[in-house]
This record gives structure tokens, sequence and C-alpha cells, in this order.
């Protein structure tokens, strides 16, 4: 056991050099081109239950800088006032349009146009979960490119533009955005977004979760063709590929299956394509305030983890490329779920039996160096992708990490075990996470329904 624990050591040590290197390395701002022509662009976003939320949504996505788009609000039989705040804000009259008829969904009992924003709509549907909202969206969606959207998302104005740009290479077949937390950031007098490093410890945890997991991860992933997930949060896709992967599947965790899914498409039809990860494209996304709800949300999202490995372990070497398949399999499973496993073992053998102490601890603290290493060059990516972070802002952010490591990681590290054995629960519902919907970085559609 003791050499197996150094094994999975090492590997871990060759996937933090690449998290270390490779995004200094492959870190270009891309810069607007005001002269591209607008794709047009369908935005869907899925709510159940989010009275408290959607208004945000609808917010931000009233100012933004782009002409060619329309936003698909998807009530999936919500329980709450959803379905009366949309009427209350958007003034909504049925509309006539009707589906492609290319995927399966619950029952729509109603399509609706805004009266007061031409290009909102909102499809009222029999409840069947967020996968099943988003092929209704996909099916009614009149664009060739479609933007997955959680409710509680808030979209940075510039956000389409910069989509629009990535998705003028003919290679990009899907790309994933950058998702803040928006519970550090307000509008400033001039309407620019201020981020400050405040809130409570968990809400400073996530943040700093948040900036390593995308400046970091995703752009090393992006590098090597291999993202693994494109976060539902923020996601854009060509229209045409989510038909021809039969769209979502109902499951816990759709935004890292359809990922899955694009990536054997691309394999098994021999194309040259890519999933890319856009910094400059950005959304904000309310995240949990409490350790109950923020408990909830990682559950779901190791269940989704686990729901994926137990479907695609088998065809991994034959149905996806090189880079997939170890990202997936090696960095994801071997140096997330399973060594969450191996190293309490280890730590219990090592107290009980009096292993080697001085091994763990030069592990350990190799492990401190690489996570310092990956803070600053996170920080230094936020940054110059235009994050508007004082200086004293980053300090705090590093000394808070390193603080971090050391108490939420180990709360992390229980969840990974906690929710790979819940998945077998087989509870594939919208996991619904409280929100309060009391912070938003922008006051348009809000103001003027007053």
């Amino acid at each position: 056991m003791q050499y197996f624990f150094y094994g999975i050591a090492g590997i871990f040590l060759v996937f933090q050099t690449l998290y270390t290197i490779i995004p200094l390395w492959c870190s270009k701002v891309k810069r607007l081109d005001p002269d591209l022509p607008e794709h047009s662009i369908s935005v869907l976003v899925p709510a159940y239950n989010e009275e408290l939320t959607i208004r945000n949504c609808m917010d931000a996505m009233a100012g933004l800088n782009y002409s060619r788009y329309e936003i698909l609000i998807i009530n999936d039989g919500s329980k709450d006032g959803t379905l009366s705040v949309l009427h209350e804000l958007l003034e909504l009259q049925t509309d006539l349009r009707r589906p492609d008829q290319k995927l399966s969904y619950k029952t729509v009992k109603g399509f609706y146009r805004s009266k007061r924003y031409p290009n909102m709509f909102v499809i009222d549907k029999l409840n069947g979960g967020k996968a099943d909202s988003l092929n209704a969206g996909i099916d009614y969606a009149a664009s060739d490119i479609v933007i997955t959207l959680d409710a509680d998302s808030m979209l940075e104005a510039d956000s389409l533009r910069y989509v629009n740009q990535y998705f003028h290479d003919d290679k990009v077949i899907a790309l994933g955005g950058t998702v803040k937390i928006v519970q550090g950031a307000k509008r400033d007098q001039n309407g620019a977004i201020i981020e400050r490093f405040r809130g409570k410890s968990l809400i400073k945890s996530q943040i700093i979760n948040y900036t390593h997991g995308f400046y970091v991860r995703k752009l090393t992933q992006s590098f090597f063709n291999s993202i693994v997930v494109i976060s539902g949060a923020f996601g854009a896709f060509h229209k045409a590929v989510l038909v021809q992967v039969d769209g979502f599947r109902s499951t816990v965790g759709e935004d890292i299956d359809i990922t899955l899914k694009i990536h054997e498409y691309i394999k098994a039809n021999g194309l040259k394509k890519k999933l890319v990860y856009a910094p400059e494209a950005v959304c904000y996304t309310e995240c949990p305030e409490n350790l109950r709800n923020f408990y909830k949300q990682r559950i779901r999202w190791q269940k989704a983890f686990v729901d994926c490995i137990l479907i695609y372990w088998s065809r991994l070497s034959s149905k996806f490329s090189v880079g997939v398949s170890l990202f997936f399999a090696i960095d994801g499973f071997m140096l997330g779920t399973f060594s969450a496993f191996t190293t309490l073992f280890y730590l219990g053998q090592a107290l009980m039996l009096g292993g080697n102490v001085l091994h763990a601890f030069i592990f350990l603290l190799i492990s401190l160096l690489f996570n310092a290493a990956q803070i600053i060059i996170s920080l230094h990516l936020c940054r110059k992708y235009g994050s508007t972070y004082r200086v004293a802002d980053y300090a705090a952010m590093f000394l808070f990490s390193q603080w971090e490591l050391v108490t939420y990681r180990n709360l992390l590290l229980y969840i990974n075990i906690a929710g790979t054995f819940k998945y077998f629960d087989n509870d594939e519902g919208w996991g619904f996470v409280e929100r309060k919907g009391a912070v938003a970085i922008s006051q348009n559609i809000a103001a003027g329904s007053n």
C-alpha cells in the first residue's frame, strides 16, 4: 500500500507541474475585434423555483453589448412564484413559435414572448429536471449557437461578444466561460464591475477555488483539448452538435455528461474540432453562503462525477482522445476521488503502525509549495484577464489560500468520499441549493419594472 501511495504521489506531481507551467505559457488575452459579424445566439436559462434569483439573471442580460441574441427562460414546473415573476417583469404574451421536434422532453404548456423585451421568451413546461429543460430550450432555440446558463448566473456586458469571437474559429465546437462569485462584486457609479475579496470565510474559499479552477485548471485542459467539464453555469455550443448527441441526459450532472458526449462524438467522426476555455467571457454566480448548502452543492458535483466515471470508464481508451482519458481518469478520478480514500488509509496506517511520517511531511510540504505557486499564477492571470481586485485583495487572497489548504480542502476530501457513497442513493433531481438573490451586478429590469 505504501508503494501504491508513492505512485499516486508521483502522478500527482506530474499533473501539478503541468498545472503550474502550462497556464503561464498559453495565456493570451483576446482583444475584441469590432469588425467581426455577430452570430445569432440563443441563451437558455432553465429555472426551477427561482423566483428570488431570476430577476438578477435577466437584469444582467438586459445590459449586454450585443444585438443578435435571444433569451429563452425554461420554467420547469416551478412550485413557487417563478412564472408570476416572469409575467410581472416581462409582460408575457403567447407566441406561435414551433419547436424543431428533434429532442425529447416533457410537455410544453405554453411558449411566450415578452412585450417589454422582444428578444426574451419563456417556455412553460411540466417538471422534468434540468437536462429535460435544456433539451426543450435547444428544440425551441432559433439560433445556431446556444448558451446554457444557470438561473442565478449573470452575464458580464461583453460576454456574448467574446463568445461570438471564439466561434469565428471554425474548429471551436463548444466553449466554457469564466464563472466568478457575485458576492465579491458590485457596480460602481460608472457602471464598471468592481471586485473585492470580502465576505464570510466560506465565500472567500469559493472565490479562491473558482479563481484557481478556471485560470489554472481550465486553461491547462483547454491547451490539451481535454476539458472534462464545461460548467453548466456558462457554456456555449453549436446547436447542431447538441442535436447530434441527442441533447442532455437526465442525470445529476448534465454538464460533465454533455462535455464527454461531445468529446466522444468528435473522436467517433474523426473531426478536427476542439472544446476551449474562453477566459475573457465572464459570468457571475451566487455561491452557497452556509455549510449546509455548500455541502449539498459539492455532494451533487461529486455524484455527477461518479455517475460519468461508471458510464464512460470502460470506453475511455477506445472512444476518447488520449488527453481526455488522462485528465478524466487520472487527474479527475485517481487524483480526486480515489486518492481521497487512499490518503485516509495511508494516514490511518501511519498513525496506527508507525508509518514513515517524514515522507508524509515531505509530500505535504511539496503540496504546499505547488499550491502557493499555482495560487500566485491564478491571481496573476486573474489580473491579466481584467479583474479589478486591489493589490491588498490579492495579498489577502494569497494568505487566505494557504490557510484554506488545511481547512476547507479537508472538508472537500470528506465530501469526495461522502458523495461517492451517496451516489448510490439514486437521487437525480435538480439538487436544489437555497439562494438569496440579494446580490446583483446590474439593475436594468428591476428598475424598469417598478
